[in-house]
């Protein structure tokens, strides 16, 4: 049962939250596909979009509908949102990353609503898509976004502290693709110069060993 007030520690088995620096900026959009119920009621489920938005000490989430209804939701971190516009009065959003697909849960103290957003793979933006020029990547991890444009070796120690294993590494023409297991999800790192370029989902099968 969801609750009015749901604490941050609760949030998508995140093992240690993660601030974004204010500094930190970036964007990613990908296709979707959603499903929205009521009190357990379906009551949408078509395409959507999603963008994800991290930029100045916050985090915010835009699913659009392809009837036009959007949802916005926003805060200091995932683990902290808050949906806005129809919903200005209702409580925090609970915020279940799955790998490929979102989970976003709150009620507004007479309905229980939950947003499933499943992306479709394809993705565009300063994160992911088409990284590379040839390269073609999957869709963004939305919480691994905030170490794009950062070393590798600055993210080592997050790495350890949420478990994150090296699987394997390509060298490509646009940089080096590094697959790693990180929640049991397996995540592409794209770098070039010392640099992450792109942090992608990938395939289960390049992070067999």
């Amino acid at each position: 049962m969801l609750r009015t007030s749901i604490a941050p520690a609760l949030a998508f088995s995140c093992l240690v939250a993660l601030t974004i620096p204010a500094q930190a900026q970036s964007v990613a959009k990908s296709d979707a596909e959603c499903r929205l119920s009521k009190n357990g009621e379906i009551v949408y489920s078509d395409d959507c979009t999603v963008k994800e938005k991290a930029a100045e000490g916050r985090e915010t989430f835009v699913v659009k509908f392809d009837n036009g209804k959007v949802f916005r939701f926003s805060g200091p971190n995932r683990q902290n949102l808050r949906i806005e516009d129809d919903f200005a009065n209702a409580s925090n959003v609970l915020f279940e990353d799955k790998g490929a697909k979102g989970v976003f849960s709150w009620s507004d103290g007479n309905s229980i609503y939950k947003l499933v957003v499943k992306t479709s793979g394809a993705a565009s933006g300063g994160s992911s898509g088409n990284a590379g020029g040839g390269l073609v990547l999957g869709p963004p991890v939305p919480d691994l976004q905030y170490l794009v444009g950062k070393s590798p070796g600055t993210a080592a120690l997050g790495f350890v502290i949420r478990g994150t294993k090296y699987v394997t590494e390509e060298r490509l023409p646009e940089g080096t693709l590094t697959y790693m297991l990180d929640k049991k999800r397996c995540v592409a790192f794209l770098s070039a110069n010392n640099i992450y370029k792109a942090i992608t989902f990938a395939d289960d099968s390049k992070c067999q060993r």
